[in-house]
């Protein structure tokens, strides 16, 4: 057997780019349908700090000075509290959507190719971002900024790079990135690991906070390959024939995880989130754990843990 690729992105990226042109409005519809989804009931990035809006009101302790008591609200009780306002800093968040050869991949265990789910995760998450009050920007691509029509900005210049064959599996390397940004990576992270943890601690040394999100087909990690198989490099556009795939599951299975074990050490040195969507689940349960991890490393405390 053979696991078939689409001829087109193997041989030449000009495909690659009208079929992303194609793609797109639907992309963009199944990433606003998520983040609308997970929008609702919740109450963006509310917490305590500088800023002019009330959040809340809140038991007075010991500590605190007297004036922060709000007497008003306390003469209604036995207790003292105080007058919280919201948190309104923009804080800014950079998204890298690899578009790489390999991202095209898609077996037959997937729901979409690598690629298009990085689409709709990042488009979701900028959407999510911005009605937060968040700036976001593109690594490579675009600056930070706050517009509700960050959706379509993204898209054009996510086509616009494709076009100009400016696509890359490795991180852009001159990025002016300020610091206590935090940087969000959507990629299967196949490319050669030294040039990658490279640029992982290039980003990561200048107190940017960062979260790595592995996109892995589940064919990459099971293997449920059998028999005679032709195996084809997306990015080198070489091919190997094996006869007895089978025995090179465990070798290969064991492998991957070392991959794996490798990029998650990497982050955790430097103090990222090393998260793992696989595209055989759901874009929305995907949106749900990157939006999860970072309600409890940022939303919660107001402070990157850097």
């Amino acid at each position: 057997m053979s696991e078939q690729f689409e001829p087109s992105v193997i041989e030449k990226i000009e495909p690659i780019a009208r079929n992303l042109s194609a793609l797109m409005p639907d992309l963009i519809l199944s990433a606003r349908q998520i983040a609308q989804t997970l929008a609702h009931g919740t109450h963006g990035r509310k917490r305590a700090g500088p800023g002019e809006s009330f959040w809340q009101f809140r038991v007075y302790e010991n500590f605190e000075p007297m004036q922060s008591i709000d007497w008003r609200r306390s003469a209604s009780s036995d207790q003292l509290f105080v007058r919280e306002k919201e948190w309104d800093a923009a804080h800014t968040f950079w998204l890298w959507i690899d578009l790489s050869p390999s991202m095209w991949f898609k077996s037959k265990l997937a729901q979409s190719s690598k690629a298009e789910r990085a689409v709709v995760l990042g488009l979701a998450l900028a959407e999510m971002l911005v009605r937060s009050g968040e700036r976001v920007g593109v690594l490579g691509l675009m600056r930070p900024r706050s517009s509700q029509d960050i959706v379509p900005l993204i898209a054009e210049r996510l086509i616009y790079g494709q076009n100009n064959q400016s696509f890359s599996d490795k991180l852009p390397q001159h990025e002016k990135i300020s610091r206590f940004s935090e940087v969000i990576l959507l990629s299967d992270f196949l490319d050669e690991f030294e040039g990658l943890n490279k640029g992982l601690h290039q980003i990561g040394g200048h107190q940017v906070g960062g979260t790595a999100v592995q996109i892995i087909d589940p064919a990459e990690e099971s293997f449920p390959y059998q028999g005679r198989v032709e195996f084809k490099d997306m990015q080198q556009r070489d091919k190997v024939v094996v006869e007895n795939a089978s025995e090179l599951r465990e070798r290969y299975l064991a492998e991957f995880a070392a991959r794996k074990q490798k990029l998650s050490d990497a982050c955790r040195h430097l103090h990222w989130g090393h998260l793992v969507h696989h595209t055989d689940r759901s874009a929305r349960s995907g949106l749900l754990n990157i939006h999860g991890f970072l309600s409890s490393h940022y939303y919660s405390t107001g402070a990157m843990n850097h």
